[in-house]
């Protein structure tokens, strides 16, 4: 019975992917009552406050993170985590001084005054998103693949009674921008496992200097990429609330979320396993990275090409039967925006490749070509007064081109690494 015995990255995969969709079909099927509990103007405000927070979060940690699977040794990789939550405390409080001066212009440059209202729940949210992100890779780091997939579906929940709750009290959109940070902090229910990073010896002083100069890399390199990589999927939204108000932010909003969530927790989960798994290999020498990445990405691609081509098919009239007729345009945007979104899910969960065989590097440099595409089309377009349509047509043109651009470079890379590992002398036998 043993030829039946389902390999341990398999059934990870299977968790997670059981949790993510369980927690994402939560957040899916809630978007009909919010789209009637609140305004095309309040998802406005929503996609400003969660492209800022979104911008800023990613970097909070450093990056370091990213380094936690890495380490031979728990204790190292615990040193390293904790240094990456001295980061997140460290931006959060810098969040909030900026704040205290610079709320006001800041939200009306963006086109949402009332952003400035919320700035103590923008610091707030980017403190919750950081340490999700840190715990979340101890957990990869542990191969706990059943405490990622309980982590999926609180944070659903999590977000979801908050957002509804709010919305049917008639608070405003205050429930829609408190419900991201409460779906991380209730998500973290899920994290503290046996062992856990909060199970771990607490590193010194001098443990942590040694974790952030090992992994400088990741600070030096990693952390600007994430930067401008996050930069790449948020800007263009922040362009749009500016060159086009805040309405037509509210519809581009939804078309992301209703498009990008599924994907994105999707892809995520697949990228925690591949990363869990891949660095594994990497430390056993196996030589099969090249394979692994072509192989996910093609099942990938062949997972989402069936709901990318029923958007490009429906999916205005999808839009409008689901979510109201006020939200027919925004089918409209997930038309344009069905390809390159396709192109997110299947090269998105293999882009670790590059941190892991540390070239962070290349990284920057895509993610630099990334933000050049997809901001400068819609600028463009802003400037030069063309239709909104135009503007997110020229946004999806440029994330295909870059996903097309991403998955060359970890295909040279992981190619590059199994031909020095196959080319390096095995060791004799003793």
């Amino acid at each position: 019975m043993r030829s039946l015995r389902v390999p341990a990255a398999l059934r990870g995969v299977a968790s997670i992917v059981t949790g993510s969709v369980a927690g994402q079909a939560i957040v899916i099927l809630s978007y009909p009552l919010l789209t009637r509990l609140y305004d095309p103007a309040d998802f406005g405000l929503l996609t400003v406050f969660t492209s800022v927070v979104g911008i800023v979060a990613v970097a909070s940690t450093a990056t370091l993170e990213a380094a936690v699977p890495l380490p031979t040794a728990d204790r190292d990789a615990a040193a390293v985590a904790w240094a990456a939550l001295a980061s997140v405390a460290l931006v959060s409080l810098l969040t909030a001084a900026v704040g205290l001066v610079a709320a006001e212009p800041l939200a009306r440059l963006l086109g949402v005054p009332a952003l400035a209202d919320y700035w103590w729940l923008v610091v707030l949210t980017i403190a919750a998103i950081g340490a999700y992100l840190v715990f979340s890779e101890w957990m990869v780091r542990d191969r706990s693949y059943g405490a990622l997939a309980r982590r999926n579906l609180l944070q659903g929940m999590g977000q979801v009674g908050t957002q509804l709750g709010f919305g049917v009290a008639g608070a405003g959109p205050t429930g829609l921008l408190l419900g991201l940070g409460v779906g991380r902090v209730a998500a973290m229910g899920g994290l503290l496992s046996r062992n856990g990073l909060l199970r771990q010896q607490r590193p010194t002083l001098a443990q942590l200097r040694a974790a952030v100069s090992r992994y400088r890399r990741f600070p030096q390199l990693a952390m600007p990429s994430a930067l401008l990589n996050s930069a790449g999927l948020e800007v263009p939204l922040l362009l749009v609330a500016a060159l086009y108000g805040d309405v037509s932010a509210g519809l581009l909003g939804l078309t992301v979320r209703v498009i990008s969530g599924p994907t994105a927790i999707i892809g995520q989960a697949v990228m925690q396993v591949f990363t869990g798994e891949s660095s594994g290999a990497l430390r056993e020498s196996k030589g099969d990275l090249g394979r692994t990445v072509r192989t996910a990405v093609r099942r990938l691609l062949l997972a989402g090409a069936v709901p990318a081509v029923l958007l490009l098919v429906a999916g205005p009239w999808l839009f409008a039967l689901v979510f109201g007729p006020q939200w027919r345009e925004a089918g409209e945007y997930a038309r344009l925006l069905a390809l390159a979104y396709l192109g997110q899910c299947a090269v998105m969960p293999v882009s670790s490749t590059l941190f892991l065989l540390e070239q962070q590097h290349r990284e920057l440099g895509w993610v630099v070509l990334r933000l050049a595409l997809t901001a400068g089309g819609p600028l463009l377009c802003g400037l030069l007064g063309a239709p909104v349509s135009v503007a997110i047509a020229a946004l999806a043109a440029g994330h295909v081109v870059a996903y097309a651009v991403l998955y060359r470079f970890c295909v040279k890379a992981a190619d590059a690494s199994d031909r020095a590992l196959r080319a390096a002398p095995s060791a004799p036998d003793e």
